[in-house]
């Protein structure tokens, strides 16, 4: 019995004496040191303060004058009637894939009867260590400032400015317009139980596109070479590009979650002034920590006869 109380033992103390996990960090630090000396010589500057306005000169304000041309009419079809008595199903025209479910993760703990390994060290350490490299960069130089010999400047300090302005009017150029109708649907076609509506394919939700590069879609450029664009609000964003697949030439079209605000972008031959299918809008998010929005809360955007342009700008969180 007492062969076996020390063979316990042992086992216990080997236990403690297995390579263990330390946590031990390693922090590198880097040494500049400047390779060369710049020296500038510096004068003092002597500050008048003025007691009369700073003449800037005379501004021009510009006015162009353009001859109007109306591309098309945008039609929108008031229903006759507002109830169905029943529900209302949205059907698409051309089946539109949707990513493939992701397969469920395996059981963490996996199954019955399945024993998980241990951690690293039957008996890990817990305290962590912290290990301090140094290494040196040699660039960059060192400046030194100094006053040049018998030598000043003045420097005006103005409180008050003046400044002229005349006016100019420039002719040229064409402004580019979209008539509006409004249509009453028959009352026949008020639906007596559930309602069916089509729409097209490319405006189905999985078609349309709220994010570029992991960012929501914060602003948009309409028709960013020639042509005009049609405004208008609406209850969702497969509404208003069905709008932009009902008229023709409709580029693209934008819906802005925030706002409401749909708009059908018609861009146009810059030569020769005819509607065209182009690039019907640049969309965009701006930079800055506020500013980068979650995908989905900005605005959503079709692309129907033409294309769209995306831009992005890095987020100011320090990369």
């Amino acid at each position: 019995m007492r062969s076996f109380a020390f063979a316990g033992a042992l086992l216990a103390g080997l236990s403690h004496a297995l390579p263990q996990d330390g946590g031990c960090v390693t922090v590198t630090d880097e040494v500049i040191v400047p390779t060369s000396t710049a020296t500038y010589t510096t004068t003092d500057v002597t500050t008048i303060h003025a007691t009369t306005a700073e003449d800037q000169g005379t501004f021009t304000l510009v006015t162009r004058e353009s001859s109007t041309e109306t591309l098309l009419t945008v039609t929108s079809t008031v229903p006759a009637c507002t109830a169905t008595g029943g529900s209302t199903h949205t059907v698409y025209t051309t089946s539109v894939s949707t990513p493939a479910d992701v397969a469920p993760s395996s059981v963490a703990g996996g199954p019955s009867g399945y024993y998980a390994k241990r951690a690293l060290g039957l008996s890990p350490r817990q305290t962590a260590c912290t290990t301090t490299t140094t290494f040196t960069t040699t660039y960059g130089a060192t400046y030194t400032f100094v006053a040049a010999p018998n030598a000043t400047s003045t420097f005006t300090d103005y409180t008050a400015f003046s400044q002229a302005t005349v006016t100019s009017t420039q002719y040229g150029g064409t402004a580019y317009i979209i008539a509006t109708a409004t249509t009453t649907a028959a009352a026949s076609s008020c639906p007596t139980g559930n309602a069916t509506t089509t729409q097209d394919a490319r405006c189905a939700p999985s078609a349309l596109t709220s994010a570029y590069s992991g960012y929501g879609l914060e602003y948009a450029s309409d028709v960013p070479g020639s042509g005009a664009a049609y405004s208008t609000t609406t209850s969702d964003a497969s509404s208003c590009c069905q709008l932009c697949a009902d008229t023709a030439s409709c580029a693209a079209s934008t819906w802005d979650i925030r706002t409401g605000v749909c708009k059908l972008e018609f861009p146009v031959d810059f030569s020769t002034g005819e509607l065209n299918c182009g690039e019907g809008a640049l969309v965009y998010y701006d930079a800055g920590p506020d500013h980068p929005m979650a995908p989905g809360t900005g605005l959503f955007v079709a692309q129907l006869c033409g294309n769209v342009e995306y831009g992005s700008a890095k987020p100011d969180d320090g990369t």
